[in-house]
């Protein structure tokens, strides 16, 4: 996929560093400075500068030609400004926009172009809630509109599946590994994958699928 990256601060470079191994990642960023780091950074990658809210800026990152457009600056006006100018004016399919302060989330709506509003203090809130209602598997993300949730499992000592490989795992219906960070290392899904205790485990689901993804990992 064309993918499109608008802010090259901590999250764009984040996105870059995540995506790039296996989709065309482009980044806009308006700071010099900012821009000479990622390419020092990232040699091979295609970094823009320029403001991501001009239409000429984005015509040179071939914005009509994207998959996805990631509207993730530090600011939500702008943030609001590259979603519209994304979806109405290049028309691309999925538009995600950062959440900046979350007294402004009730303006990232389809009517901005925004498809996914993501807003970094809301999923704060949430782990925080998330960790003390269930403490072993943390809803990272809801994604309202595919009725989707990320789920983070860590495998503490004990774990059922802990030496079981991820084809052995009868997941519920439309339930995927995302990834495997293990060691600070991100490891490819495989079905000949053993888990290991410590572990993190990213599952792709249904957002109604937690409790029956807790039984089958022997979480309760």
């Amino acid at each position: 996929m064309r993918i499109i990256v608008l802010g090259g601060g901590m999250v764009g470079r984040y996105l870059l560093e995540a995506l790039r191994g296996e989709h065309q990642v482009v980044v806009v960023e308006k700071r010099l400075e900012r821009v000479e780091e990622l390419r020092e950074a990232f040699p091979e990658a295609a970094i823009i500068h320029g403001d991501a809210c001009e239409p000429k800026i984005l015509d040179v990152a071939r914005m009509a030609g994207a998959d996805v457009a990631a509207a993730v600056t530090g600011d939500d006006e702008d943030n609001l400004v590259i979603s519209y100018l994304a979806k109405f004016e290049y028309g691309v399919p999925l538009v995600f926009a950062r959440v900046n302060n979350p007294k402004n989330e009730w303006l990232f709506t389809s009517d901005w172009g925004v498809d996914e509003a993501i807003c970094s203090a809301s999923i704060i809130v949430h782990l925080v809630q998330e960790e003390i209602s269930l403490g072993d598997m943390v809803t990272l993300l809801k994604l309202r509109r595919e009725n989707l949730a990320v789920e983070e499992v860590v495998l503490e000592a004990g774990s059922e599946v802990a030496g079981k490989s991820l084809g052995e795992l009868n997941l519920p219906p439309q339930t995927l590994v995302a990834t495997v960070l293990r060691d600070r290392r991100l490891l490819i899904p495989r079905g000949d994958l053993v888990l290991r205790e410590g572990d993190k485990v990213l599952f792709v689901s249904e957002a109604d699928k937690a409790e029956e993804l807790r039984r089958i990992l022997g979480l309760g």
